[in-house]
C-alpha cells in the first residue's frame, strides 16, 4: 500500500489543517496543465489519492489501524468519489473540474459563463465619467426547441456510447491500487443524450447566442486597464444557476497634449526666452479647460510647476496639474530682433566666440 503520509510530505501525527495545506500546495504544483506529461499526471493522481484517504477522518483511522500485509485498509480509490473534498472547488474553478475529472455527477445549479468587452475612452471621458451602450453576447436556451435541441418532430434518446451517463470510465491498476479515470462522453458532450432530428435554429445544442444592448456607466477618474464588473450580464446559468457577469476592460486613448500619471496630469509648455526671463501669466491646457500659471522671472527650462486641484478625480479631491516649462528658441529672427538680442547679450558688433577643449 502506498505511504500516503510520505506522498503528501506530512508527519503521521499531522493535523487535518496541515494535511489540507500540504494537499493544496502539491495539487497546484503538480497540476497537469502546469506540468504536462504522463509522469506529472500520475503524480497528480497519487496526491489526490493520498488526500482522499488522509482528508477523510474515517478512512485515515482505518489506514492507521491497518497492519502491513493484512489486506485491510481504506479500500479502493475511485477518482470519481470526491464527496468530501471541497478543496478541489477552491483550487479549480468552473468547468476546470469537469475538464479534468468529468461531470462527477454534478447535478446542482452552476453559474453561467462570464464575458469580456473592451471599451475605449478619451482622457476627457475618463475624467468626467461616461455612459456607453455595448452589444454583449449571452447564451440562452433556444427559443425554437425550448432548450431540448430537437426539432418539432425530432426526439432525444440516451447516448448509445455512454448509455445515458454522460461520462466514460477508464479503469487502470498500479499494484494493488485501482484508478478509475472519468471523462466526458465525446458523443453526447457529457449530456447523456443525443438528438435525432436536430433543431435547425441551434443545431441540436439547445442554446443560442443573442446580442443585446447593455447600458454601462463608467465612473469618473477611471484609469487605463481598469476592469469593471457588470453583474448578471453574462450567459445563463446551468440547471437554474445564476447568470454570469460581464467584465469591461477600459482602454484610454492617448491625449495629444496631456499625459496621465496616477491622479496627476502632466503637460509640457513651450515658452519664449522673454517670458522666461521677465515672467508673466500663461493660460495652460487642463483636463477640463484651461488654467492660469504664473511664471516667475528668471525661470529656467525644465522647471515644473504644480497646480493643485487640476488633475484627475482622487477620492474626495483631485490630483495636480504638473506643467513643465520648456524654453523655445526662435529659428527665424528679423534684423531688428537680431540687433536687440545682440545688445542684450553684449557687444553687437562682434560675434561671440566659443571654444571647446577635450578633457
Amino acid at each position: 500500500m502506498p505511504d500516503y503520509y510520505h506522498i503528501l510530505g506530512v508527519r503521521r501525527d499531522a493535523t487535518p489543517n496541515e494535511i489540507k495545506t500540504a494537499f493544496r500546495r502539491l495539487a497546484q504544483l503538480h497540476h497537469p496543465d502546469v506540468n504536462p506529461g504522463e509522469d506529472a499526471e500520475q503524480r497528480f493522481l497519487e496526491i489526490l489519492e493520498a488526500y482522499e484517504v488522509l482528508g477523510d477522518a474515517e478512512k485515515r483511522r482505518q489506514l492507521d489501524m491497518a497492519t502491513p500485509g493484512s489486506g485491510h485498509g481504506p479500500g479502493k480509490f475511485d477518482i470519481n468519489d470526491f464527496s468530501h473534498m471541497d478543496d478541489l472547488d477552491d483550487l479549480f474553478a468552473g468547468d476546470e473540474l469537469e475538464r479534468i475529472f468529468g461531470p462527477r455527477g454534478r447535478a446542482g445549479p452552476r453559474k453561467g459563463k462570464d464575458h469580456r468587452y473592451d471599451i475605449e475612452l478619451s482622457l476627457e471621458e475618463a475624467f468626467h465619467g461616461a455612459r456607453r451602450e455595448v452589444m454583449a453576447s449571452r447564451t440562452v436556451p433556444c427559443g425554437e426547441c425550448g432548450g431540448s435541441g430537437a426539432a418539432k418532430n425530432g426526439r432525444s434518446r440516451p447516448c448509445p456510447v455512454c448509455n445515458g451517463l454522460g461520462q466514460l470510465k477508464n479503469v487502470s491498476a498500479r499494484g494493488a491500487t485501482k484508478f478509475v479515470m472519468i471523462d466526458s462522453c465525446g458523443r453526447c458532450l457529457g449530456t447523456g443524450r443525443i438528438i435525432e432530428g436536430e433543431c435547425p435554429a441551434c443545431s441540436g445544442r439547445g442554446k443560442t447566442t443573442q446580442m443585446r444592448p447593455v447600458m454601462v456607466f463608467i465612473p469618473a477618474g477611471v484609469d487605463d486597464g481598469a476592469v469593471l464588473r457588470i453583474p448578471d450580464e453574462g450567459s445563463e446559468g446551468l440547471r437554474g444557476g445564476p447568470k454570469g457577469d460581464l467584465y469591461l476592460v477600459v482602454r484610454v486613448r492617448p491625449h495629444p497634449v496631456l499625459k496621465r500619471k496616477g491622479a496627476d496630469i502632466l503637460c509640457e509648455l513651450p515658452v519664449s526666452f522673454a517670458l522666461a526671463a521677465l515672467g508673466g501669466v500663461l493660460r495652460v491646457p487642463a483636463i477640463d479647460g484651461t488654467a492660469e500659471l504664473e511664471v516667475p522671472p528668471g525661470t529656467q527650462t525644465g522647471t515644473t510647476f504644480r497646480l493643485a486641484g487640476q488633475g484627475m478625480p482622487a477620492g474626495s479631491g483631485r490630483g495636480y496639474l504638473l506643467v513643465t516649462v520648456v524654453l523655445r528658441t526662435p529659428d527665424r529672427l528679423s534684423t531688428r530682433q537680431k540687433e536687440l538680442l545682440a545688445v542684450l547679450v553684449g557687444d553687437g558688433a562682434q560675434r561671440s566666440r566659443w571654444s571647446w577643449r577635450s578633457r
